[in-house]
């Protein structure tokens, strides 16, 4: 189930930052749109689905109460969270009236509005008036459970009384069982097209997203010494599947055997952590076991996932994301006072895979020196000084090898041009490019300084101007003939880019001859 939000802010930043800068598809949300005050937020629920409005209180035309008034008198399933400063705290309570779902205070912090979503989705799920949880509903209770057990392992022994009734109540059963990562190799767009293959193909078992991963939770009825063979025979039966997918294949890691809720955290990691041994498996399935010099650290999925993502941002181009992945581990090593040995070892594993992205792109590989200077840091401050160094130049190489990209630009913009009265949806460019969508709207953003949609727009423009001015075609005729099925929608665009209506643009320029 994915809820949609609105984001509402008299400040681009602000209003920026929440709509583009948070991950919200880990929690099931998309954000549906922006608006810049009240009257345009109220304009939106008007005629848009919303589950959540996240606004701030102070805004010019209407404020975030009249946003929050107009939900409550026109009886809207949506939940509103206010963003309000120390100063308009008591101003903020009178929302109570209008059921205001949560109040969070300036500088917004992302974990607190993370928080604030999730309970505003119970609420919304709760609030439903059918006595019995649809099946959809339902599977979202389970997911948000199980991440929460991912991100947040239980320590308290015996259990809380609300975890095991929620565990009761949902069905789920943590006696005995191995849990599976599941990824799509490369990293891609399709992994809800991996889900669905895994709900079909799965035995006994539950699945959920994890960021860039499908986690499997496979039930046992008894302990096992090893998995057994029907575990692992659908995990190679899944990723057989998987891999008709074009210049695709799936890679599946497998924890250990583990038993109850408290190691649920540590099954999901060790099955993360197996899916770096895929290297060395000949059928893309591989087991874990403990790394040679692992001896005394946790490996918990929380750093798993973080060396996981810094690899796929390096191998995706997304070098700010990488430097910002190594800034976030640098500062959790730092608070938590975590033993050299162990840091290096982390370390040595970001060298490895900077070496490793370098050479699947055809870079220059590292000079074995950065590994060195690892493993004679005498500090956390000069060790973090060659991390980032050793990421500098990674990114230095890479970009050194970015000619593929003008390449691919080059391939998207004559294929363009050769289409203009067919779709050209950013998925259906990139099918017939064999690549993923998210890394040809990057590639071409990064290449040409504005988006694929925009450049599409404004090609289709330019020939339809060529029409208009060359040609006796009607505007309608002309519309078809670059893209645009809808007339009405063309000339608004049309207009959008020349400041004239077709006809008033035809007229102009045949007054000009």
């Amino acid at each position: 189930m994915i809820f949609k939000l609105l984001v509402v802010d008299d400040e681009a930043t602000m209003r920026k930052g929440i709509a583009n800068f948070i991950n919200w598809a880990s929690i099931d949300c998309e954000v549906a749109g922006t608006a810049s005050d009240g009257m345009e937020a109220i304009d939106f629920l008007a005629s848009n689905p919303v589950d959540i409005v996240i606004t701030d209180i102070r805004m010019p035309e209407a404020d975030g109460l009249e946003v929050a008034k107009y939900v409550y008198e026109n009886h809207l399933d949506i939940k509103v969270i206010l963003l309000t400063g120390y100063a308009d705290f008591a101003y903020a309570q009178t929302a109570i009236r209008y059921n205001v779902s949560s109040f969070i205070l300036k500088p917004t912090n992302k974990k607190e509005l993370l928080e604030a979503v999730q309970e505003a989705q119970k609420a919304l799920i709760v609030s439903k008036k059918n006595s019995s949880i649809a099946k959809e509903e339902l599977a979202f209770l389970k997911d948000q459970l199980l991440h929460e057990l991912t991100v947040r392992p239980v320590t308290e022994e015996p259990l809380p009384t609300e975890l095991e009734e929620r565990l009761e109540k949902l069905e789920i059963n943590l006696e005995h069982y191995y849990v599976a990562a599941f990824q799509m190799v490369p990293i891609g767009e399709d992994i809800s097209a991996l889900k669905k293959i895994i709900i079909n193909e799965k035995h006994n078992a539950y699945c959920y997203r994890y960021n860039n991963l499908i986690m499997t939770v496979y039930f046992l009825d008894k302990p096992q010494n090893g998995p057994p063979k029907d575990i692992l025979d659908n995990c190679r039966e899944i990723a057989e599947i998987a891999g008709t997918f074009a210049s695709r294949h799936a890679a599946v890691g497998i924890s250990l055997y583990h038993s109850g809720p408290a190691a649920f955290g540590a099954a999901v990691s060790e099955a993360i952590y197996a899916l770096t041994l895929n290297f060395y498996s000949e059928e893309n399935v591989s087991l874990f076991c403990a790394p040679p010099d692992g001896k005394g650290y946790d490996f918990t999925a929380e750093n798993s996932m973080d060396l996981f993502q810094f690899e796929n941002s390096l191998n995706d181009w997304q070098f700010q994301d990488a430097e910002n992945i190594l800034c976030s581990i640098f500062t959790k090593f730092k608070s938590n006072l975590v033993n050299s040995r162990d840091v290096k070892n982390i370390c040595s594993q970001i060298y490895y895979l900077c070496s490793r992205v370098l050479i699947k792109k055809e870079a220059a590989p590292l000079d074995a020196e950065y590994l060195t200077r690892i493993h004679s840091s005498s500090d956390i401050f000069s060790l973090e000084t060659s991390t980032l160094e050793l990421m500098s130049l990674t990114k230095e190489h890479l970009l050194g090898v970015s000619g593929s990209q003008n390449k691919l630009v080059e391939s998207a913009v004559k294929y363009i041009r050769s289409h203009l009265s067919g779709q050209l949806s950013l998925e259906a460019i990139a099918e017939q490019l064999h690549i993923s969508p998210s890394h040809l709207s990057r590639t071409f953003k990064k290449v040409c300084d504005e988006s694929l949609t925009e450049y599409v727009n404004k090609t289709r423009i330019e020939k339809a101007k060529d029409y208009l001015t060359k040609s006796d075609i009607l505007t309608y005729e002309i519309a078809e003939l670059v893209g645009y099925n809808d007339p009405t929608y063309f000339s608004s665009i049309f207009k959008k880019y020349t400041g004239f209506s077709p006809t008033e643009y035809k007229q102009q320029m045949l007054g000009k001859q």
